[in-house]
């Protein structure tokens, strides 16, 4: 699966759609993550994530391409997971024990998504 990602250098804010549907949900509200102030979370108005908003430092992650990429996870890099975060069926991933440097993300309530896993051939 191919998500949107985009990254404005120049004011060092960047956009993670959740999912390609995403793209076309209507939001409810957006929240701050409660872990990290330069996380904003949007809310679709059935509840789930519907993207991230990144600033400052949080958003330099996006320059890179994606390290892993599949219907149910996003990582940006390939740091060691050192935190983690649930909020609306969505894993967040840190790389350092507070909560800062985002790193990726996973679905872990697929359904609620409406994402069915592919079988292999």
């Amino acid at each position: 699966m191919k998500r949107t990602i985009t990254y404005e250098q120049n004011i060092d804010i960047g956009y993670i759609y959740i999912t390609p549907q995403a793209e076309h949900m209507k939001i409810k509200e957006t929240i701050e993550l409660d872990v990290n102030e330069c996380v904003n979370v949007d809310i679709d108005q059935e509840g789930r994530v519907a993207g991230l908003e990144l600033f400052a430092e949080e958003s330099k992650v996006l320059r890179n391409v994606p390290v892993y990429e599949n219907e149910l996870s996003l990582r940006l890099t390939d740091q060691e997971i050192l935190s983690t975060y649930q909020l609306s069926g969505v894993e967040f991933q840190f790389s350092t024990p507070d909560h800062n440097g985002l790193i990726g993300f996973t679905i872990v309530d697929p359904l609620r998504y409406n994402i069915t896993r592919k079988k292999p051939f």
